[in-house]
């Protein structure tokens, strides 16, 4: 805004100097929980296996249609799809798949390719429940997926469903 002509400007409206923030002070990690390298980062359990770009698989999985049951929620199906489907990416540290979103729809008996049991229609609904609200049971049902069968091909997970396996998660609950 202009200065008007009939006022004069008295010393408090003169720029004044500033000093520049000080250098900066040395700073070491030393805290206790501090992670000074990549191995000291916590893994397994209900850490898993961090792996990159998780929320692809979210993106993948949300673009699927799924043959819920009564009771069951997309959101809550896309969500549980895409944490097996990281789970099984991470083991081999990469981003997630079409064939890792194939192998979690197909272990949550939503491939309809394949037989679907009969008893994990009926539970299904329970377990996955608000999982995509709740970290600690979405955590909890991911678990529950052998290893084994997360490094299968997607070829081999059905034939391993075809004989038999069925996917319990959250039977516990």
């Amino acid at each position: 805004m202009g200065q008007q002509p009939n006022i004069e400007p008295g010393l408090s409206a003169a720029p004044r100097t500033r000093l520049g923030p000080g250098a900066a002070r040395s700073w070491r990690p030393d805290r206790p929980a501090e992670l000074k390298a990549p191995v000291d980062a916590p893994s397994g359990g209900m850490f898993g296996v961090a792996g990159p770009d998780a929320g692809y698989a979210l993106k993948l999985a949300g673009e699927r249609d799924f043959k819920l049951q009564p009771g069951e929620h997309h959101h809550d199906m896309a969500a549980a799809v895409a944490a097996i489907a990281c789970a099984r990416a991470a083991r081999v540290g990469r981003a997630p798949t079409a064939d890792d979103v194939t192998v979690a729809m197909t272990i949550l008996g939503l491939d309809s390719t394949g037989p679907i049991d009969d008893g994990l229609l009926e539970q299904r609904a329970g377990w996955v429940a608000n999982v995509g609200h709740d970290a600690a049971k979405l955590g909890s049902m991911v678990a529950d997926v052998p290893a084994d069968v997360l490094e299968m091909s997607p070829a081999a997970v059905a034939e391993k469903i075809a004989a038999g396996w069925v996917f319990r998660g959250g039977a516990d609950e």
